[in-house]
C-alpha cells in the first residue's frame, strides 16, 4: 500500500499553479489552492519557473512550463464546464474519484450548498487534509473518504460515508483510469451506475493511448505507471454498460479552440479526452 501521496497529483497540482500565476494561454484561468497543495520541493520549483517565466529571454524551461500549463488548464477548464451544467441541471451531489488535490469544493462558487464527497488513497488524502487548512473554509460540504480502489467497494464506501444513491450525483474521475486496469475500472463504474440517480452525470478524463517511452519510464520509475488506455469507442460502450449515455466526447483540440482561443500549444496532449455521460432513465 502506497505510504505517500500520490507524485503524479503533485504534478498536476504545479501544472495548475503555473496557469495560476499567468503562465498558460487560458485567459483568467485561476486555481488559487494549487500552490497550497505543494510540498517545499514544489514550491521552490514553481517559484524558479516563474522566475523563468517572467525574463524576456525565451528558454527551455519557459517554453516547457507555458505547454504544461497550458495542458493544465485547458483539462481543468473543460471539466469545470461540466460540472457547472451538471450543478445547473440539478445535481446536488459531487463524487470527485482520486480527488487528488482538486481544490473545485474551496475555488467554484457554484458547489455552494452541494455535498461535495472526495474519494482518495488514504496517503494523499491524509496530506491533503493538513493542507486544505490553509486554505479559507471551503464553499461546499466537504466529505473525506479513504478509498483503495484495487481493494475496497465504491458503492459501499460511499454509503457508509453518507452519499445518497436517490439523489442526483455529477461524478468527476480525472486523471485516474489511465492507472487502472479495464477490469478495475469497469467495477468502479459499475458501482457509480448503480448509485446514480436520474439526472447524475459522469465526467471522465481517459487518454486514447498511452505515453511515450521516456513519460512511461519516468512515471513507472515513480511507481505510478499508465497502464491503460480507450478509444472513444470503447469508453462509451464502458460508459452505456454501467448505465450512461455519452453526450459529449471531447479532447485536446477542442479544449484549446474554446477555452485559449487556438493559441496554446497542444500537440503533447492530444491523447487527453474527456466524455461526460448522463445516467440512462431505468
Amino acid at each position: 500500500m502506497r505510504k505517500k501521496a500520490s507524485t503524479t497529483a503533485r504534478l498536476v497540482a504545479i501544472g495548475r499553479a503555473m496557469a495560476d500565476l499567468g503562465m498558460s494561454h487560458v485567459p483568467n484561468f485561476s486555481d488559487p489552492t494549487a500552490r497550497t497543495f505543494l510540498a517545499e520541493k514544489g514550491k521552490k520549483a514553481l517559484a524558479k519557473t516563474e522566475q523563468a517565466f517572467r525574463e524576456p529571454k525565451p528558454s527551455y524551461r519557459k517554453e516547457a512550463a507555458r505547454v504544461m500549463a497550458d495542458l493544465m488548464a485547458l483539462r481543468t477548464s473543460a471539466i469545470d464546464a461540466a460540472v457547472r451544467t451538471a450543478i445547473t441541471q440539478g445535481a446536488t451531489q459531487l463524487v470527485i474519484l482520486g480527488a487528488g488535490f482538486d481544490g473545485r469544493a474551496w475555488r467554484m462558487p457554484e458547489l455552494a450548498g452541494v455535498r461535495v464527497f472526495e474519494v482518495d488513497h488514504p496517503a494523499t488524502q491524509t496530506d491533503k487534509r493538513e493542507r486544505v487548512k490553509e486554505l479559507p473554509p471551503a464553499l461546499a460540504d466537504v466529505a473525506f473518504v479513504s478509498i483503495d480502489f484495487e481493494r475496497e467497494k465504491l458503492d459501499a464506501t460511499l454509503e457508509r460515508a453518507g452519499h445518497e444513491s436517490a439523489k442526483p450525483t455529477c461524478w468527476i474521475w480525472e486523471g485516474v483510469v489511465m492507472y487502472l486496469t479495464h477490469e478495475t475500472m469497469r467495477a468502479t463504474l459499475a458501482d457509480v451506475g448503480a448509485r446514480s440517480a436520474k439526472g447524475s452525470t459522469m465526467v471522465v478524463n481517459y487518454h486514447t493511448v498511452r505515453r511515450g517511452w521516456i513519460a512511461q519510464l519516468i512515471f513507472r520509475l515513480i511507481g505510478e505507471p499508465q497502464i491503460s488506455s480507450w478509444t472513444e469507442a470503447e469508453m462509451a460502450a464502458d460508459l452505456r454498460a454501467a448505465g450512461f449515455t455519452v453526450s459529449d466526447d471531447s479532447g485536446m483540440t477542442d479544449w484549446n479552440l474554446r477555452f485559449a482561443a487556438g493559441s496554446a500549444k497542444v500537440q503533447r496532449g492530444f491523447y487527453m479526452r474527456v466524455a461526460v455521460a448522463e445516467a440512462s432513465d431505468n
